[in-house]
């Protein structure tokens, strides 16, 4: 099974630390972000990896040829100056990920999420993971019922940025900036997406404010 982080994000709201260094890249307890989920998703057997930049992509680029790790293979694909969005990033590594069902996880996100390999159900086209909602979210993004995403419900939850994703779910895309978001939100409302609520480590860090709290 293969796997896409999502590393391509400007981090504005984390300048000026981001001033120089791309989000992905920022250290937490003496550890950058990136390296965090490439070390989890790979202790979870994945040994193919798919990671897109834009803002100082280079940096990331120098980051994965130094690791040292037996068997993995990252795949760093570049958006150019302009990020594709996150559902925009996806459908222009396609090429990379056309083989199944692959993880997808955003770049700045700590989670003991286990990236264990799942069979997507019958009839669903993505598996959404998400978490209760943190205090930047109340509101929450997706409802469930049972393994059932919906995109109203009266107990909402907050879409961790971690999804398991069939390439079927961009057939017929015809544009190239746009957010996974969006397109999830078309097959929710189809059905066609199952999603699980965890309650392990989780923590978007988004703000100074979030990777201050994360250093803590």
């Amino acid at each position: 099974m293969k796997a896409m982080i999502l590393a391509a994000g400007r981090g504005e709201r984390l300048m000026p630390y981001t001033g120089q260094t791309p989000k992905p890249l920022l250290m937490v307890d003496g550890i950058s972000l990136l390296e965090r989920n490439i070390n989890a998703l790979y202790g979870a057997g994945i040994r193919d990896i798919v990671i897109n930049t834009s803002w100082l992509g280079s940096h990331i680029q120098d980051f994965v040829t130094q690791l040292d790790l037996p068997g993995l293979h990252i795949a760093c694909v570049h958006e150019g100056d302009t990020p594709l969005g996150t559902g925009g990033g996806i459908f222009n590594a396609l090429d990379h990920l056309q083989d199944g069902p692959f993880w997808v996880i955003n770049a700045d996100i700590i989670t003991s999420y286990n990236f264990a390999p799942i069979a997507l159900a019958e009839n669903s086209l993505a598996h959404l993971v998400l978490v209760s909602n943190p205090d930047h979210n109340e509101r929450g993004d997706f409802g469930l019922n049972g393994d059932l995403v919906l995109n109203e419900s009266s107990q909402m939850h907050t879409f961790s940025g971690i999804s398991c994703l069939s390439p079927d779910i961009f057939q017929g895309v015809n544009q190239s900036i746009f957010s996974l978001a969006q397109l999830l939100r078309k097959f929710v409302g189809l059905g066609l997406v199952t999603g699980e609520l965890f309650l392990g480590k989780w923590l978007d860090v988004g703000t100074i404010e979030r990777l201050n709290k994360a250093d803590g």
